[in-house]
């Protein structure tokens, strides 16, 4: 079956499951809606640069968190996405800046609960314990694809893999910068060819899937209604014989 055969089944089988089920409420992390195709984009960790004592870092493959666990004597900052101190990792905690942006950005989508009219750089941070192992492990809007359109490499090709960028995170150890650096790919879409099915094609198959849904409801109602004419009439036809009994074979 092709891929456009494949979606034109979906988009029927969509329309018989919402006449059958109740509407429900649509939920989302941080009130933002989900990325399209996020399943096949790949966050990829190249390097930490330098590599500070007793620091080890780990992404998350599909791009929903990263972790940086401080098993050294330094203190940990991570810099937010204006720079600004996010994070500070030791070997026994983990405390949080309530007044830097990204801690807000990073729980939605949306600013309007930001610290507004100051420079987040020149706030001294107000920092709050959130973990006491020495790992933090947060969602991070750089290490994946932001977009509701895909890149457009990938618009051009969605079957085939492609790169999508690099990334980096800034840090410092001690009061030492370093970089954690890594790559955005594409892996590549089997089925894309069902995601070009024109606008036109996939409406008139789900108005030909709520006529149908509507045909056989008026059926089933109308075979309810009429009752069978030969019990109305107060007469049921006998079955003709020819006058002999009928014998086991």
């Amino acid at each position: 079956m092709g891929g456009w055969s494949r979606r034109a089944v979906a988009v029927l089988g969509a329309v018989i499951a919402v006449a059958a089920a109740p509407a429900v409420p649509a939920a989302g992390h941080g009130g933002r809606q989900p990325i399209p195709d996020a399943a096949y984009y790949r966050a990829d960790l190249a390097a930490v640069t330098p590599q500070p004592a007793g620091v080890g870092v780990r992404v998350d493959p599909g791009g929903e968190w990263i972790e940086i666990t401080n098993a050294g004597p330094a203190e940990v900052i991570v810099l937010g996405y204006s720079r600004e101190p996010y994070l500070r990792i030791t070997a026994t905690t983990v405390q949080e800046n309530q007044l830097s942006q990204t801690t807000y950005l990073n729980r939605s989508m949306f600013a309007d609960t930001l610290p507004a009219g100051q420079d987040p750089t020149a706030l001294a941070p107000a920092w709050r314990t959130v973990g006491a192992k020495g790992t933090a492990r947060w969602h991070d809007h750089r290490i994946h694809w932001m977009g509701q359109a895909r890149p457009a490499a990938v618009e051009a090709d969605p079957r085939h893999p492609h790169p999508v960028g690099d990334w980096t995170v800034h840090a410092t150890a001690g009061g030492q910068p370093f970089t954690i650096t890594g790559r955005l790919r594409w892996l590549g879409k089997p089925d894309a060819d069902g995601d070009r099915i024109p606008q036109w094609l996939l409406l008139s198959l789900e108005a030909a899937g709520i006529v149908v849904l509507l045909g056989v409801g008026l059926l089933t109602r109308r075979r309810r209604r009429d009752p069978d004419p030969r019990v109305t009439s107060g007469a049921v036809a006998a079955p003709a014989t020819d006058g002999t009994a009928a014998r086991p074979g």
